[in-house]
């Protein structure tokens, strides 16, 4: 089956649903994370080696190597195809409809888009908004990749943002508690270098 990809800007994004409260989520972070990702690795490893010598795997073993393979072998995201939160998701802050804190994560993603960032790396998702409504029912999950700036709510479903929104919601993430990476790092800064580097407006 073709993948169907869809793009949207982030502000169309930010006014295609309605919300009454949103939880921030880390994950894929941390000395934890990275050991247990290690162990991870050489389970998988070893049961792969067992494949390439023709030995067949127990179905236990045949499920535990495409479990393994999901949490190693593509990208992340904060919930999977089953409903599931990652095994690393750590809930940061829960900001109801009347917290100020809303306001400002709808002026973020509200951002107009005229810069997007098009690095050539794979995202990583660590920082995650889960917007729920009255009945804490989910109605749309945002994994951001801070450090190729970019966004999807689920596979194959892209948010585009201008390269602003990436530091405005690194100050976001960082001033209510996230542990996010290269802190000191700004998008917008390094652009304005290249701009008048190459002498672009």
């Amino acid at each position: 089956m073709t993948p169907n990809y869809t793009y949207i800007n982030s502000p169309d994004y930010m006014n295609s649903f309605c919300f009454d409260y949103v939880e921030t989520w880390s994950f894929q972070r941390g000395e934890e994370y990275e050991q247990n990702l290690k162990q991870l690795r050489i389970e998988r490893d070893k049961l792969e080696a067992l494949k390439a010598q023709c030995k067949t795997l127990t179905i236990e073993e045949e499920n535990r190597y495409q479990e393994l393979n999901g949490l190693l072998g593509y990208t992340q995201y904060l919930i999977d195809e089953h409903g599931r939160f990652h095994p690393s998701a750590k809930n940061v802050t829960i900001f109801r409809h009347d917290n100020p804190a809303i306001e400002r994560i709808k002026q973020i993603l509200q951002t107009e888009v005229l810069d997007v960032p098009m690095w050539l790396c794979a995202p990583v998702y660590r920082d995650a908004f889960v917007f729920r409504d009255q009945n804490g029912t989910i109605v749309s999950v945002l994994n951001v990749c801070l450090s190729c700036q970019y966004m999807e709510t689920k596979i194959f479903a892209h948010i585009k943002g201008d390269y602003r929104t990436y530091d405005l919601l690194k100050k976001f993430f960082l001033e209510i508690g996230h542990e996010v990476e290269k802190p000191e790092y700004s998008i917008v800064a390094e652009v304005e270098k290249l701009k008048l580097k190459y002498g672009k407006q």
